[in-house]
């Protein structure tokens, strides 16, 4: 009966946003998969490797995470480049876009991996990441495992992309999905079997999924072989339009997304201790939440804009974006039942092993709020192709998010400075980002706010 009037619901919809919809459940059921892998292998990992090895893999995340920043926003600009030349059938430009994209992103990858390598056994690691428990070269030799495979994922992933392009976004999700299960399974062998190693735990959590996007290439090129790369196709045009396009994203990446989002545990472990990442992060894990569900919504609707934009649907846009905006407020409202019962679940999910502060928990939640506002607005801004302004709000939040985290930092606020310094940034841009988007879904964008 249930899946019955799912199916007459879903019939009764436009083509695009039934697309939509349909990703939106499937990515749902992927987005709660990873999520309960996430949750379990918390607590798993942290008896493993105790707090403080396990503060520090978790600071070493963050600096994995800016890697995936240095592909110069090619992965983006590809996949929007892509999504168009495939709304229009035109499989030879998307062919060209991908073969590209896939060479730039090679040679990025075998260029970061030299200096990493060359660097890594130089780099004082015990200074960075203020720790005594692990010795210098150990950790040097953790992290050239993780650099090799993250550099791996850094290219393989925009396997995934190109199923994103094609507004497919669950296959992607899927691919995540399958990685996550199966690095949760050795994990939990791996912690069963062996002694206390960090170097166990990273080869896994970067290593499978590195290969399940490798594995993921084989039915895409079978299914769509006119889409396979081939090195004829490499195209100077294309590569100017996604490099030009990409640099936009990049500097985007780099500074709203790396500097502010992906420095929190750098910071955290440099100024307050190891220890405090892993109450950050406890805490940050629960709050995740409303970022899953919420990209579980926002997710397919990038490319449905594109879509939507080069068929000239500017209604359907209107329509979506003010019902993105409702489902935001009710995401918000989600998030203060979960900090109404964060207490007795963290109780139950770690013990008393680790004791997480309210005040941590509501300037990490206030946070995530204003986080996935400006991802509401910009994934609209970013479908559209028109990023100059939200290049300008990055560039100018990041030197506010600075300033005020140095402030905080003297003032002795610890965790609840850094977060309640990312919320204030993010707020400034999502609310620049509201104005442009009013004027892009009413087509009545025009200078700077339409480029």
């Amino acid at each position: 009966m249930i899946y019955r009037k799912i199916k007459g619901r879903l019939s009764s919809l436009d083509g695009r946003t039934r697309t939509v919809v349909r990703n939106s459940m499937a990515t749902a059921v992927m987005k709660a998969g990873v999520l309960a892998c996430s949750l379990v292998m918390v607590p798993i990992t942290l008896d493993y490797l105790d707090s403080e090895n396990y503060g520090i893999w978790m600071a070493m995340t963050s600096v994995l995470y800016w890697f995936a920043f240095f592909d110069v926003g090619l992965g983006n600009g590809m996949r929007n480049y892509l999504s168009e030349a495939l709304s229009r059938n035109d499989y030879v430009k998307a062919r060209a876009y991908f073969s590209t994209a896939m060479f730039l992103l090679t040679v990025i990858a075998v260029i970061m991996g030299v200096v990493s390598m060359a660097a890594l056994f130089r780099l004082d690691l015990n200074h960075i990441f203020n720790t005594e428990s692990v010795d210098g070269r150990s950790l040097a030799c953790v992290m050239a495992v993780a650099v090799t495979f993250s550099l791996i994922q850094f290219v393989t992933k925009n396997i995934g992309m190109v199923y994103i392009a094609m507004q497919r976004y669950a296959v992607n999700d899927f691919i995540i999905f399958i990685g996550q299960i199966v690095s949760a399974v050795v994990v939990y062998v791996i912690t069963r079997t062996t002694e206390p190693h960090l170097i166990y735990i990273v080869t896994a959590i970067t290593g499978i999924p590195a290969l399940m996007f490798m594995f993921a290439a084989i039915p895409l090129i079978r299914r769509y072989p006119q889409l396979r790369p081939d090195i004829r196709s490499i195209d100077i045009g294309s590569a100017r339009n996604i490099v030009g396009k990409g640099l936009g994203f990049f500097v985007i990446q780099i500074t709203s997304c790396l500097v502010i989002f992906g420095s929190a545990n750098i910071l955290i472990s440099h100024y307050c201790g190891p220890e405090q990442v892993t109450v950050y992060n406890i805490s940050y894990k629960i709050f995740n939440i409303l970022i899953i569900v919420y990209a579980i919504i926002l997710s397919p609707l990038w490319n449905a804009y594109t879509d939507a934009a080069v068929k000239g649907d500017y209604a359907w846009i209107r329509k979506i974006f003010r019902k993105s905006v409702l489902l935001w407020v009710a995401s918000v409202v989600l998030g203060i039942f979960i900090l109404s019962v964060s207490g007795w679940f963290f109780k139950k999910w770690v013990g008393g092993s680790v004791e997480i502060p309210l005040g941590v928990s509501v300037s990490v939640f206030a946070y995530v709020c204003m986080f996935n506002f400006n991802n509401c607005v910009t994934y609209l801004i970013n479908g559209l192709n028109k990023i100059k302004v939200q290049i300008i709000t990055s560039v100018a939040g990041t030197v506010m998010y600075l300033a005020t985290v140095c402030l905080f930092v003297k003032g002795d606020y610890g965790i609840y400075g850094i977060s309640v310094s990312m919320c204030v940034v993010y707020l400034f841009m999502s609310l620049v980002h509201l104005y442009q988007c009013r004027l892009l879904a009413n087509n009545r964008a025009h200078g700077i706010w339409d480029e």
